[in-house]
């Protein structure tokens, strides 16, 4: 029988103990989402362009995309674009296959294709309009890519930052206020992503194998635009800011 008490004196102070452990584990606490966000006005258009030449030889080849990358980048220039806001991005270089096989089985060259990929930053908004139809005349005739952007995105994000937190430490105050309770310290700050606005076109599709074999039996036409004409209009609207904080407090009884 005394065994049985002192066995069970044991069981006590050990779940005794363990409460005590799990009541000072268990931090009290509030967490809360801040949320924040301002539009503002794009002042600056990346556009992302392609020069693509198809020649017998890979030596012309390169040659005819040198003269048309040379001629775009005059055009860009001419619209008083800095050399800090034009960027050779890559340089390809691929040979080109008919879809028929020879009577040996094999595929025939019928070419090189040699594609120079070229970022080019415009300030002027009212500008691109002629800019684009300039820069397609000169030899571009593939638009990639097209993103709005405003030149000073870091700074408004700093903002929208700074405001989202402070909704999370006020929406924490309302709460702990209702329970008659005060706020401490955040010691869970977890941030989620806003979405930039980016507007993409031009995208195309074709078939072919790691060889560099297609489905056609003579060139691709890369001599005329394969996104945009003369007539091109852009309504550039606004870009919004945004920002979701996730904040825990500690809640104060």
């Amino acid at each position: 029988m005394r065994k049985f008490a002192f066995t069970l004196s044991i069981l006590l102070f050990s779940a005794i103990g363990t409460l005590a452990q799990l009541s000072e584990s268990v931090r009290p606490s509030v967490s809360v989402i801040g949320e924040a966000h301002i539009t503002v006005s794009p002042d600056q258009v990346v556009f992302t362009f392609e020069v693509i030449t198809v020649e017998k030889e890979v030596t012309a080849a390169k040659l005819a995309n040198d003269k048309s990358a040379a001629r775009t980048l005059a055009a860009a220039k001419a619209f008083e674009i800095s050399s800090d806001e034009i960027q050779t991005d890559s340089l390809t270089i691929s040979p080109k296959y008919t879809g028929a096989k020879d009577s040996r089985g094999e595929h025939v060259l019928v070419g090189y294709e040699v594609t120079k990929r070229i970022l080019i930053t415009l300030k002027d908004l009212n500008k691109i309009d002629s800019f684009l139809s300039k820069v397609i005349e000169a030899g571009v005739n593939r638009v990639v890519a097209i993103s709005i952007e405003n030149s000073q995105m870091q700074k408004y994000q700093e903002q929208v930052r700074a405001t989202a937190i402070k909704n999370a430490q006020n929406k924490a105050l309302v709460y702990a206020k209702q329970l008659g309770q005060t706020v401490g310290k955040a010691y869970v700050i977890t941030e989620e992503d806003a979405d930039l606005p980016t507007f993409g076109y031009g995208q195309g599709f074709g078939s072919g194998d790691s060889n560099g074999n297609g489905n056609g039996d003579g060139y691709d036409d890369y001599s005329k635009p394969t996104a945009f004409g003369r007539e091109v209009t852009f309504a550039l609207g606004k870009i919004k800011v945004e920002e979701k904080i996730y904040v825990t407090f500690e809640l104060n009884r």
